[in-house]
């Protein structure tokens, strides 16, 4: 007769139904594998052994996988022990299931990663100073920091990341002559914790690395003096006149980055630069920096041979703002190429100052219909009713993006005079199925008739972008069913605003409020003097 100890365990419902789920695991993608490890989690505990054993077994790795992932979910201390042993699984899927895992138990992990940084498997090693690093547990950094010197590389870049997370100032020293690595991931791992730290003592190594043939090298090191700030920035001024122009450039994108005022005298000077792309990020910094003084440096760029530098100083210059950026911004609205004249429209709009009012005006007259299209939106943003004849001779323009944004434009202005002028356009934009233009229309006119002002939303917004699917894979199709789309949008949000304002109406009637539409109806295209023609 058998003991009670030899005889065969029976097991539970429960038992019984996580070895059936199990089972359904194998062969299974990650998404499909979701629901039936939620099932076998919500079986509490029970779970546990079955799935210990089934991570360290013979299983498919769909198997293992899913059950790292499940034991990281029930969250208990018995399940740190059979995930660190997977950590070292011949499938790389199986390890980052169980290092997510143990990132999720959290506190019970701790003890046995840091035994685990003296196994014989580099795997192992490796992936348990990863998980460290994300526990953020500080008291740890003093033993990476012993061991990293001595490691093999593959667990030195895991060690590098993980003092970088835990932030200790400690680790500075040790980590800096990894910047001198021939690995470029080393360095690349070494640069971004150093940023991480945000250490001083770093600034002057990581410089020396801009040089770096690897431009991911120098991003990231760029990146990482960014993080350390104000401290790097002398140093950094420096580097703008250092021999190799990567470095400079480099240097001053990190400037502009920092935002820091001392920095604007040497990016003034490196306005001059040989380099035109250390010259184009030099005004883009001031830009960031927007330091008034560099306006009249920057307006200096506006002639010089490069496109892409006159386009960056007319966006630094709108950048600092301000009496000293009307100047140079309204030169630029007579540049060769569209891309800077744009660019100066839409600086002169972000300015709001009426003087610029004129120089917008004779844009809506540019060659290219981008420039008149956000000549006309800067117009809307000046509140001057001088823009408003203009604006209305402007709804000739051949453009129905350009007509699109002198009526938003218009409606923002909020001048009566616009109405006759928007009812005749209205027909003539039905009789050209131009559907967006007439929607724009049927959205500023009903407020425009009371004396309201329009003011657009960001869902009013109905640019034509196409929609690119099975059914319109040619470009045609798609912009045609991208302006179809957004018009059925466009004419919704009308029919909205008009219900809106004959609710408003009918409030101000019972209160006996005098709207004063009267003068409307009686308002003719001579009123509107030269820009009744031809409308």
């Amino acid at each position: 007769m058998l003991t009670a100890e030899e005889k065969p365990k029976t097991l539970t419902a429960k038992e019984s139904r996580v070895a059936e789920l199990l089972q359904e695991l194998d062969g299974k993608s990650e998404t499909t594998q979701r629901p039936v490890i939620d099932e076998i989690v919500a079986l509490g505990s029970v779970a546990i052994k079955p799935l210990s054993k089934a991570l360290n077994s013979g299983a498919s790795f769909q198997v293992r996988m899913a059950s790292a992932t499940g034991l990281g979910e029930l969250g208990s201390d018995k399940c740190v022990v059979p995930l660190v042993q997977a950590l070292g699984d011949s499938s790389l899927n199986v390890q980052r299931a169980a290092v997510t895992a143990l990132a999720l138990l959290g506190e019970p992990a701790v003890l046995p990663l840091l035994e685990s940084l003296d196994s014989p498997d580099d795997v192992v090693r490796r992936w348990s100073a990863e998980v460290l690093g994300r526990l953020g547990r500080t008291e740890i950094a003093p033993t990476l920091i012993e061991k990293l010197p001595n490691e093999t590389l593959e667990v030195q870049k895991s060690i590098v990341i993980a003092l970088g997370e835990l932030r200790q100032k400690d680790a500075a020293p040790v980590l800096l002559p990894f910047l001198d690595s021939e690995n470029l991931d080393l360095v690349r791992f070494t640069a971004e914790a150093l940023g991480q730290i945000g250490d001083h003592r770093a600034v002057d190594p990581l410089i020396a690395v801009l040089d770096s043939p690897s431009v991911e090298v120098r991003k990231v090191v760029a990146g990482a003096l960014v993080q350390i700030g104000k401290e790097a920035v002398p140093s950094l001024t420096v580097a703008l006149q250092h021999p190799n122009h990567n470095v400079r450039l480099a240097a001053a994108e990190a400037l502009g980055s920092i935002k820091d005022k001392r920095a604007s005298n040497a990016l003034i000077a490196a306005l001059k630069d040989d380099n035109n792309r250390v010259r184009r990020y030099a005004a883009l910094a001031l830009g960031e920096i927007g330091d008034s003084k560099a306006a009249e440096g920057l307006q200096v760029l506006l002639d010089d041979r490069v496109q892409d530098v006159r386009y960056s100083a007319v966006k630094a210059v709108a950048g600092i703002g301000g009496k000293a950026s009307l100047e140079p911004l309204t030169t630029a609205l007579h540049d060769t190429d569209w891309v800077v004249r744009l660019a100066a429209a839409q600086g002169l709009g972000s300015l709001k100052d009426k003087s610029s009012v004129g120089p917008l005006c004779e844009a809506l007259k540019d060659t290219e219909w981008s420039v008149r299209y956000h000549a006309a939106l800067a117009l809307g943003d000046m509140n001057d009713k001088d823009a408003v004849i203009p604006l209305i001779k402007a709804l000739r323009d051949p453009r129905e993006s350009v007509r699109r944004g002198v009526i938003e434009s218009l409606g923002r202005l909020g001048d009566k005079r616009a109405v006759a002028a928007l009812e005749r356009q209205r027909k003539i934009e039905d009789s050209e199925n131009a559907k967006l233009a007439m929607a724009m229309i049927d959205m500023v006119l009903p407020g425009l008739k009371r004396g309201r002002k329009f003011e657009p939303k960001p869902e009013q917004n109905f640019s034509p972008r196409p929609i690119i699917n099975t059914a319109t894979i040619k470009p045609k199709a798609a912009i045609q069913a991208a302006q179809e789309a957004h018009a059925r949008m466009a004419a919704e949000a009308a029919a909205a605003a008009a219900k809106l304002e004959d609710e408003e109406d009918e409030k101000a009637a019972k209160k006996g409020v005098d709207l004063g539409t009267d003068d409307i109806a009686d308002m003719t295209a001579a009123d509107l003097g030269d820009a009744g023609e031809g409308i």
